[in-house]
């Protein structure tokens, strides 16, 4: 079955959050969002329940509970746990994925400046030298008036570089986020690169 007629087939079977297994990989998305991505199948994936109610409390801003949000989290590791979620020490692919309203102050004030620092605050790491190196940036249009940006940045954590690759996107009507991240360590991306870009070009927004 071709892959658009696995999507398809997919959306309609689900309405909420959907996992479905074809060729190698499983196709996650939220049919009321209309948003979905693949990950490689053996991957574990997370939903809201096993992200906020960790005992640990996840550091990316954006994992926090909001009112209306979608969100599922995903981990390659031979040992996969919540945990690992985007863990600076990670040595195997891991991310989320995030869809959310903008709260009214929000929607007045939120930019493309945002979007870049919608996962973690590259901007004001930026300023100490050599704390971000970036890899890739990339502008994006979608119908519908849906845009924003991938980054690829290599961030460094103690003596340790993490890459961290993120697509933000907004709405035309700057009511709603969308956010694809994953990374790991720099050695780990690298060896890795192909699948995680796999992933990133796979996270599709058809709006509503």
């Amino acid at each position: 079955m071709r892959r658009g007629s696995v999507v398809a087939l997919c959306l309609a079977m689900a309405p909420a959050v959907m996992a479905c297994e074809s060729s190698g990989f499983s196709y996650v998305g939220n049919n009321q969002d209309k948003t979905y991505f693949r990950i490689p199948e053996g991957w574990q994936l997370f939903d809201e329940n096993d992200l906020l109610g960790n005992d640990r409390q996840i550091t990316v801003q954006s994992l926090q509970g909001v009112s209306g949000q979608w969100m599922v989290a995903f981990d390659s590791s031979p040992d996969p746990s919540v945990d690992n979620v985007l863990d600076t020490s990670s040595e195997h692919p891991s991310g989320y994925a995030q869809v959310r309203p903008l709260s009214e102050q929000e929607h007045e004030s939120y930019s493309l400046a945002s979007l870049r620092n919608a996962v973690i605050p590259i901007d004001q790491l930026s300023q100490d030298e050599g704390m971000v190196k970036p890899v890739s940036e990339e502008e994006i249009l979608l119908e519908d008036g849906i845009h924003g940006s991938r980054l690829v940045n290599e961030v460094k954590i103690g003596e340790e570089l993490f890459t961290i690759d993120q697509t933000a996107l907004l709405d035309a009507a700057t009511r709603k986020l969308y956010v694809l991240v994953i990374g790991c360590q720099k050695e780990c991306y690298e060896a890795n690169q192909k699948t995680i870009e796999g992933v990133a070009d796979s996270w599709t927004v058809q709006g509503g």
